[in-house]
């Protein structure tokens, strides 16, 4: 049965650059492997006061950005290559370096294809000394196009190498899920026990007793939710 970690706002509110890392004894909270020396990565908002007429500017009175970090085993932390490679966590490991690589290749071939295609509106005037550089709008789209298809080979290339990796030590080998994180938008700063933050894992005992380590509450999350706080 999966357990729910509600975690209070004292234990969120000061966390730019420094993680709130979740670990029990060197376990993975996915399949109780050891060592668990990788981390299943989440970027999270620690927001407080919900602008309800805002127009423009900040959405929220507070808004910190800050990281949560969950122990896993290799073998979970390469199954995230698998199927969240855009999620995974920015360490030093060969696995790592590749999708920090993969993501970059995105972005600039993404960039490149769009801006062929701004050069077709009518922000870049088709006369004056433009005009040369709207006639070539093939050109980015077709860069950009050509990096996208090359990440998205190499990316499978390297999917398909990890996974028959790991199905050399595990046959049939499925993918644990990974752990269901939501926020809560918080009315008042002051109340520093009030739930900021709520984690939702599969491994049920390994859930609980790193809540009871670090005295947090925790149920099933299909036991009526007591909360009446809005989640963002």
């Amino acid at each position: 049965m999966p357990v729910k970690i509600l975690i209070p706002a004292s234990e969120v509110k000061d966390r730019q650059g420094n993680p709130l890392v979740l670990e029990n004894e060197q376990c993975c909270s996915r399949c109780n492997q050891s060592p668990a020396g990788f981390y299943e990565i989440h970027r999270l908002h620690y927001r407080i006061g919900f602008k309800h007429n805002h127009l423009y500017g900040k959405k929220y009175r507070i808004s910190k950005s800050y990281r949560l970090k969950i122990s896993v085993c290799e073998t979970c932390f390469q199954s995230d290559f698998l199927t969240h490679p855009d999620l995974l966590d920015h360490n030093n490991s060969p696995l790592a370096k590749i999708a920090r690589s993969h993501s970059i290749a995105w972005t600039v071939g993404g960039l490149l294809a769009a801006s062929g295609f701004l050069l077709l509106t009518p922000f870049v005037p088709a006369n004056g000394i433009l005009s040369t550089i709207k006639q070539m709008w093939q050109v980015p789209v077709t860069i950009g196009v050509l990096v996208l298809f090359l990440t998205w080979i190499n990316q499978k290339k390297y999917q398909s190498k990890v996974l028959s990796e790991i199905e050399k030590s595990y046959s049939g080998f499925r993918p644990l899920a990974r752990a269901e994180v939501h926020t809560y938008v918080l009315q008042n700063e002051e109340d520093l026990s009030a739930t900021a933050l709520e984690i939702i894992l599969q491994n049920d005992l390994w859930a609980e007793a790193c809540a009871r380590n670090n005295q947090w509450k925790f149920k099933q999350p299909s036991a009526p939710d007591e909360e009446t706080l809005h989640k963002g």
